[in-house]
């Protein structure tokens, strides 16, 4: 394989070529102390389809798959497709599909090299390769990592929008996909022809009930094309949700330079993520499938736990350090978590009045679960900034927060923290609007709050109970139950009055009164 580097850089050896000496004196680490996958990638075949090849699929699935190769085989290598960029390709193909995870954390900071990933399609310039691929007797399992952007839904998410152009022309030109549903049907459509059994699709997206969603998706398109290709699917289709974890940043030029001289050779796609991750996958399975249980990935018959054991307390916790560590002035995430205040105000949160929303696992201690995410935030390689996780709110909090919320409101339960995070959103989409301190936002959801506070910040009194009401009612992403009930609007006012008058302090120290 050529080398493309210029003779000045001061890595001349390409990741590939390392792995080939090394793998042929049998060593079992290469540069500087990267690990050697423990196998020889070149004896296992393919079984796995994925689509969405990019950071997070390669510290994810890829490395879970890395995993079982090592420990049983098997013919489970990946072959990834991208859709709309040619990012991934590029960069892993001149590494024949290696390339370097680093691990890194305050307790570890380890190389490996992962060689699950056989080879990655850009499907826009191999569309045939792409769906044979699919349709391959040897594919057993398609999983995908993507969002409802990608999946073409509908604007509450919760179904596929037909009149979206490219679901439009993927109908219209079966043979042509350009859609993560249009390629399925493609290739279910060519299983079917060939007589040939179907497959295992896994929503690896944290999508809530996503299987549910794409599978509806696949029949609702099928139908349009062929009514016996719908029927074909839901016999010979099983689409399984998951709830996918790990936290990887994006990989930044300075960065990716820093971890290829930390390996020591070119590694034009290298990925850098903490050490924890967790699969666990809704057991709708029509094909076989690897021992998952070899490495650690949980198989589960109902998924909707596990979500909302994901949703309200690592993402909701992770929503509540960003607009908490904003409005205190810190930048990163691993700076706001190692706030005692921040730090004391989450896990009581977490404990007091978001746990008692969850249904028992008996696998599962949440109390210690909440503990480890906390530890996770304040991981320093990692770094999250808080306007980062603030992006997007107006999408993200009515899962994260404002769900547990109505239902401790409902429940007549004790809620004030759940009430505190509420008014600190309120409170940063304030001082987004008139502060010269700089508190971006990235959120278009959220516009139509900040004209309002726009035109009531200067209204006698603001903001008073009613300000509230409107701005929660006229936000689209708040619960009736909420928006509806008295105690908790004057909750919510009393805390934004404070944070406005003197600061996020005030809330951690005391948060709201009750609404009950």
């Amino acid at each position: 394989m050529t080398d493309q580097t210029s003779s000045s850089s001061p890595l001349r050896r390409s990741l590939h070529n390392e792995f080939v000496e090394v793998a042929s004196k049998g060593a079992r680490t290469l540069g500087n102390g990267a690990r050697m996958p423990g196998y020889d990638p070149r004896l296992l075949g393919t079984g796995i389809v994925h689509i969405g090849s990019g950071s997070f699929h390669r510290a994810h699935q890829a490395v879970f798959i890395d995993d079982l190769l090592r420990r049983r085989g098997g013919n489970w290598r990946i072959i990834g497709v991208s859709l709309h960029s040619s990012t991934a390709r590029d960069a892993l193909q001149p590494q024949n599909g290696l390339y370097t995870l680093h691990e890194k954390s305050a307790g570890l900071d380890q190389l490996r090299v992962i060689a699950s990933i056989d080879r990655v399609l850009f499907a826009p310039e191999s569309t045939s390769e792409v769906i044979e691929a699919l349709a391959s007797a040897s594919t057993k399992i398609v999983t995908i990592t993507a969002t409802k952007h990608i999946y073409c839904l509908s604007s509450d998410g919760q179904q596929l929008d037909l009149s979206h152009p490219a679901i439009v022309h993927d109908v219209l030109h079966p043979a042509e996909p350009t859609t993560v549903v249009g390629y399925l049907l493609a290739a279910c459509r060519l299983r079917r022809d060939q007589r040939l059994p179907g497959f295992n699709i896994i929503c690896c997206d944290n999508l809530p009930s996503g299987g549910a969603i794409l599978r509806a998706s696949l029949r609702t398109a099928a139908r349009l094309q062929d009514s016996g290709l719908a029927s074909w699917i839901e016999e010979q289709v099983g689409v399984c949700s998951s709830v996918v974890d790990c936290m990887v940043p994006a990989v930044t030029k300075s960065m990716a330079e820093l971890l290829q001289q930390r390996a020591g050779y070119r590694d034009h796609a290298c990925v850098l993520s903490e050490p924890y991750r967790q699969w666990v996958i809704e057991d709708n399975f029509v094909a076989p499938v690897p021992d998952w249980g070899a490495v650690g990935v949980r198989v589960v018959p109902d998924i909707t736990p596990y979500e909302r054991m994901k949703i309200r307390l690592l993402d909701g916790a992770h929503s509540t350090v960003a607009f908490l560590g904003a409005l205190k002035g810190y930048a990163y995430i691993h700076q706001a978590i190692s706030d005692p205040d921040i730090r004391q105000f989450v896990l009581q949160l977490l404990q007091e009045e978001v746990i008692p929303t969850l249904a028992e696992l008996p696998e599962v201690d949440y109390h210690q679960y909440s503990q480890e995410a906390l530890a996770r935030f304040a991981n320093r390689a990692l770094p999250y900034t808080c306007v980062q996780v603030i992006a997007g709110s107006s999408r993200k909090l009515p899962q994260r927060i404002f769900s547990p919320l109505a239902e401790r409101v409902v429940g007549e339960h004790k809620a004030s923290r759940l009430v505190a995070v509420v008014a600190t959103w309120l409170a940063y989409l304030f001082l987004h609007s008139f502060s010269a301190g700089g508190f971006p936002l990235n959120d278009g959801g959220s516009q139509v709050l900040v004209k309002m506070l726009q035109r009531k910040k200067d209204q006698k009194g603001f903001p008073s109970r009613d300000h509230v009401q409107a701005l929660l009612t006229h936000a689209g992403c708040v619960p009736v139950v909420l928006v509806q009930d008295g105690k908790l609007i004057a909750g919510v006012q009393h805390s934004l009055a404070r944070i406005i008058a003197r600061g996020v302090d005030v809330v951690l120290r005391e948060a709201s009164p009750e609404v009950v």
